[in-house]
C-alpha cells in the first residue's frame, strides 16, 4: 500500500464508513433548506450558534444532531421546526419514513 493512499483533502470530511442513510437524508435535506435561502455555511452556523464544521458534518450525514441542535438550525434558517424533519414524511419522497 502507498504512503499516500490515506491522505485527505484539507478541509474534507472523513469518510471512514458510508453515512447513515438517515443522516444523509437529512443531510440533503438540510442543504436544499440552506441553500433555497440563499445562507452560505458560514451564515447558517452564525445563525444557528454552531460551529461551521458542525453544520458541514451534520449536511454530510456524520452528525446526529441533538434536539437543541435541531431548533437552533431551525431558528437559524427561519423555519418551523418540523420543516427539518419533513424529509422523513412519507409523502414528501425524500428519506422515508422512520
Amino acid at each position: 500500500m502507498a504512503v499516500n493512499e490515506h491522505r485527505c483533502q484539507v478541509g474534507s470530511v472523513p469518510h471512514l464508513d458510508p453515512p447513515d442513510p438517515q443522516l444523509h437524508a437529512f443531510g440533503m435535506h438540510l442543504r436544499r433548506l440552506r441553500e433555497a435561502r440563499g445562507l452560505t455555511l458560514e451564515e447558517l452556523a452564525t445563525r444557528s450558534e454552531m460551529s461551521f464544521r458542525g453544520v458541514v458534518y451534520i449536511e454530510h450525514g456524520r452528525r446526529n444532531p441533538s434536539l437543541t441542535t435541531l431548533l437552533n438550525l431551525a431558528r437559524g434558517l427561519q423555519a418551523e421546526p418540523s420543516a427539518l424533519l419533513a424529509v422523513f414524511d412519507s409523502g414528501h419522497g425524500g428519506g422515508g419514513g422512520i
